[in-house]
């Protein structure tokens, strides 16, 4: 995690550490995401935040075993989300949708649709998603 990072994470409240010292494979939590997103979409985002706290602050690799454990953390069966994300099948699909989603233009997270349409990608200051929202209301 280099400097710039760890700067803007402080200024956000965030403790990048940089103690894990493994580059992810993120399909897993990815699908492991997905899997909450269709059993409990209220607790999606939980489990983002868990994952994300996992990796860049207590340096935990994105394993089957740490995704399980977030899973349990936010109230999720971690059996059936553990088994959900390392399916062969599941990532399979999940690889398949990023894809497509490329295909479209979306080449970086976060990214913003308004009205449907792909709109900009990046985190963005307030007022980018002001004028985007005004100009669609105009619409």
């Amino acid at each position: 995690v280099g400097a710039r990072m760890k700067a803007a994470g402080a200024a956000a409240g965030i403790d990048f550490t940089g103690k894990c010292d493994r580059y992810p494979n993120s399909l897993a939590a990815h699908t492991m995401l997905k899997y909450a997103g269709k059993v409990a979409p209220a607790k999606q985002s939980d489990l983002m935040e868990v994952v994300f706290r996992q990796y860049f602050t207590d340096g935990l690799y994105p394993d089957g075993d740490n995704l399980a454990a977030a899973a349990r953390e936010v109230g999720l069966d971690a059996d059936a989300a553990r088994a959900y994300a390392l399916s062969e099948e599941n990532q399979k699909a999940v690889a398949r949708e990023a894809r497509e989603i490329s295909m479209e233009g979306v080449s970086g997270v976060p990214f913003f649709y308004v009205n449907g349409e792909p709109a900009f990608s990046g985190a963005q200051p307030p007022a980018t998603f002001v004028r985007l929202l005004d100009e669609a209301a105009e619409r």
